[in-house]
């Protein structure tokens, strides 16, 4: 059976079966801390939600829109009218055939998704995804597969590895028919066969909504994640707890970090365990921000330190953004529409205000661009629910420290929702929901301003052409991107691969590269740090004198 064709079949079956119940559950505009029960009961038991409406891209309750199936995302944006060079556009919404909660950008441009099943119920269980785009959007780009680990993935956490592979660690457990209990499995995704295989050895903790960051040593650090909630009618009564100590991965192998046990930068206190947001530092520790405003910096020597180090930002949730946007340079969005830019490149973190936000964004996301500006899209200032959605999207600008207001998406895309950019140098944004208040099986695509000519007719950029360029290579090297013509480029850039779910990018970061030209050939220089470039995948742009990139090509140092 062909891959459309089971995807098809899959998909068709998938309508046949009813929306997934879900609560339609209102909360207030945060401003401090809230309790943990307050914060996830939008994921706790099915019998207390309500139904939501399904939306696979035409819009709640109606069916898949069958003009998506014709159209092709490209490096070519839409013909729009003016005013797009300042603010892009996004292309019409096209079904996804789960929720994407998590997405993985793979080595060969496709997207890993997982998170739900084929009907929007939150559970990483049955299903996951793989996205083709060179196929476009219609059914014969995505795959849907049997997940057969008995590990459910819901609210794992993942990490591209040098060997291609894609590393997930934890997620949920139902225990006594609950939810939200964690597992501490270890499965890999191998994207030569889309495999997905549970390993033999399991993490030393449980962990729901862990974190994992590369290190300069091509090793995978996983902090934070619940193991237990609280059940007090439970025989014998559960008390909550957490996993605040990290763990590393390298080479198939664990070890736990045991004397680098932190509640306050990875565990329980002040729900410092959610997804921590958490960058590899210059001088090789793990920068961790929590959501008091505390920074912390982990060392993963011996059996690991956290030491907390100076400057404080404002209060924060852990539904709140971040994003590096250059070697050591952070731009975080707290609470109340309030932004920072926080540089770690030197003894002590550096904290600039940064003009607030157009509004609160709770569950928005940010990504850096091909140029390393940070779009931020999606989110509300009332939490999970349409109330304050925010449909439109903005750019923050680091060299001029403002804010421009960019286009107006056509769904919402709230709790569970994300963002990524692709190797064309378009968005990827998708889902939403689980619970509601709408089960958003959809994406949209946005092209930023780059891909638009600056004269205001709103028509796509002629880009430039990468011809080739070394799949691989060493830090500190020089190698050759030979482009389709001599004309003159402006810029080479190289961002991360990226991993992104719950409002958090982790190891995607932003580096600009030194060259010189000659003809049609440009000598680029990789950076020499593999603490700021670390071992990965990552999309080699090149920019023209028009400010324009090419589509990238695909550069693995390590």
């Amino acid at each position: 059976m062909s891959h459309a064709t089971n995807t098809s079949r899959l998909l068709s079956g998938a309508r046949r079966v009813s929306a997934v119940a879900a609560a339609v559950v209102l909360l207030a505009a945060w401003g401090g801390s809230v309790p943990e029960s307050e914060m996830f009961r939008t994921e706790e038991d099915r019998i207390t939600r309500v139904k939501a409406p399904v939306d696979r891209g035409a819009g709640p309750g109606r069916p898949a829109r069958l003009a998506s199936a014709r159209f092709k995302p490209t490096s070519v944006a839409p013909i729009r009218s003016a005013g797009v060079e300042q603010s892009g556009s996004f292309g019409p919404a096209f079904e996804w055939p789960i929720i994407p909660i998590h997405t993985v950008l793979l080595p060969d441009g496709r997207v890993l998704s997982y998170g739900s099943d084929d009907n929007g119920e939150q559970t990483g269980l049955l299903h996951y995804s793989v996205w083709d785009p060179a196929l476009g959007v219609g059914p014969e780009s995505m795959l849907l597969l049997p997940n057969t680990t008995a590990t459910d993935l819901f609210c794992a956490g993942q990490a591209l590895m040098t060997n291609g592979q894609v590393l997930l660690v934890g997620g949920d457990r139902v225990l006594d028919g609950r939810r939200n209990f964690a597992n501490a499995d270890v499965n890999l995704f191998d994207p030569t066969n889309n495999s997905l295989t549970r390993q033999v050895q399991s993490m030393a903790y449980q962990r729901w909504y862990a974190t994992l960051v590369t290190t300069d040593k091509n090793e995978q650090v996983v902090m934070g994640g619940r193991t237990d909630k609280s059940w007090g009618s439970h025989v014998p009564p559960i008390k909550a707890s957490y996993a605040s100590i990290p763990e590393v991965y390298a080479s198939g192998t664990w070890r736990t970090l045991t004397t680098a046990d932190s509640a306050k930068a990875f565990g329980a206190t002040d729900d410092a365990w959610s997804y921590p947001k958490a960058w590899l530092g210059p001088d090789g520790r793990v920068v961790i921000f929590n959501n008091t405003g505390e920074i912390f910096a982990l060392s993963t020597k011996n059996e690991g330190k956290v030491s907390k180090l100076t400057g404080l930002l404002p209060v924060s949730r852990q539904f709140q953004t971040a994003a590096m946007f250059a070697p050591g340079k952070i731009l975080t969005l707290r609470n109340k529409a309030v932004a920072r830019v926080v540089d770690i490149n030197g003894a002590a973190p550096v904290i600039t205000e940064v003009p607030n936000l157009s509004q609160n964004r709770i569950y928005g996301f940010s990504t850096v661009l091909a140029d390393g500006r940070v779009w931020v899209n999606g989110g509300s200032s009332t939490g999970n629910d349409l109330v304050g959605a925010a449909y439109h999207s903005e750019i923050f600008d680091p060299a001029t420290n403002t804010w421009t207001t960019t286009a107006t998406a056509a769904k919402s895309r709230l709790y569970h929702s994300v963002s990524m950019l692709m190797p064309d140098a378009t968005v990827l944004t998708a889902g939403g929901g689980a619970p509601g208040p709408i089960i958003q099986m959809n994406a949209e695509i946005y092209y930023p301003p780059y891909l638009y000519k600056a004269d205001g007719s709103g028509l796509p950029a002629d880009r430039p052409v990468i011809a080739s360029a070394p799949q691989a290579g060493n830090w500190g090297a020089t190698v050759p991107v030979v482009m389709g013509d001599a004309t003159a480029a402006s810029r080479v850039t190289l961002v991360r691969f990226g991993a992104a779910t719950h409002n958090f990018n982790n190891d995607m970061r932003f580096i600009e590269l030194g060259f010189t030209q000659a003809d049609a050939t440009l000598n680029v220089q990789l950076p020499s740090s593999k603490t700021v470039a670390p071992p990965g995948y990552y999309m080699v742009f090149v920019f023209n004198a028009e400010g324009v990139p090419s589509i990238s090509k695909v550069l693995r140092l390590g």
